[in-house]
This record gives C-alpha cells, structure tokens and sequence, in this order.
C-alpha cells in the first residue's frame, strides 16, 4: 500500500478500448479538413517569450480573440500562399533592423544564434513574431506597437 494508506484507483477503461457512443478512428477522419492540412501554416506556441516586453500578458480579450480569428484564417493557406501574401508576411535577415531591445531579448532567451525571423502584420501597428520552419510558424511575440522591427519612414 503506498504511503499515506490508501491503494490508487485504476482507471476502468471500455471493454472495446472505446466509449459507447463515441467515434472512434484515425483523428485525420474526425477532423473536418485534416486530409489536406500538412502543407498548410500551422502555429507552435513553446517559445512564447511570456516575461519580455512583447508577451501575451498584457493583451486584452479582445484583441486576443482577434488574433486567434486571424491565426485560424491562416490555417486555410499553404506556406506559399502566406508569402505571397507580401503585407501581411515577412521574413528579415537577423539582426537587420531588429530594434537593440529585441536583439537583446533574443540573446536572453537563447536565440541570440537565430539568422530569421519571421512576422504577421495584423492591423496597423500590431505585429505577431517568431520563428517558421517548414510550414510551422513557431510563435515568439506579440508587438502591438511596432517596436521590435520599427519601420524606417520615407523622406525622412
């Protein structure tokens, strides 16, 4: 008997190894639009960057859900057809026009070694960052006020 006395419970499992009711099979035939879904954008969200000035904290429910609305639009594109795409997706050399405060986040966060970088351009100002290899767009920042690749105006 383990410490403290009592026996673990065990988990009663279906006698099929399926519910009654369920469906059950290969989730490519539960999901609507999985079949052809392997080339398409899809997003990784473990190297959030949550304690940078570009974390997802501070973002309100609102724009959040805006975001995810977007993000979900995406998932419908190939990468091709997000890079053709030209205003809304680009990828910079790094450093490039990095701004000193995100180049010093990188090396903080350990990808002080990274060559790419990779951005969504939402509405106006609001940019989403991260890393994309393959067709996975590895989510890193949230930049609501265009600070972290500031844009160089014209005839300035």
């Amino acid at each position: 008997m383990p410490k403290g006395g009592r026996a673990k419970k065990k988990l009663a499992l279906p006698p099929s190894g399926a519910a009654q009711g369920k469906r059950v099979g290969h989730v490519r035939s539960l999901l609507p639009g999985s079949a052809a879904s392997d080339d398409r954008v899809c997003w990784r969200f473990t190297h959030v960057d949550h304690e940078g000035p570009w974390g997802f904290g501070s973002m309100d429910p609102t724009t959040l859900c805006e975001v995810l609305t977007k993000l979900r639009d995406c998932e419908t594109m190939t990468l091709n057809e997000l890079r053709t795409t030209r205003r809304f997706f680009k990828e910079y050399e790094l450093p490039g026009g990095l701004s000193k405060e995100a180049v010093a986040r990188l090396v903080a966060i350990g990808f002080g070694d990274a060559t790419r970088i990779a951005r969504l351009e939402f509405t106006g100002t609001q940019r989403l960052y991260g890393f994309l290899v393959g067709n996975v767009f590895h989510v890193l920042w949230w930049d609501p006020l265009h600070q972290v690749y500031p844009s160089q105006l014209k005839n300035t």
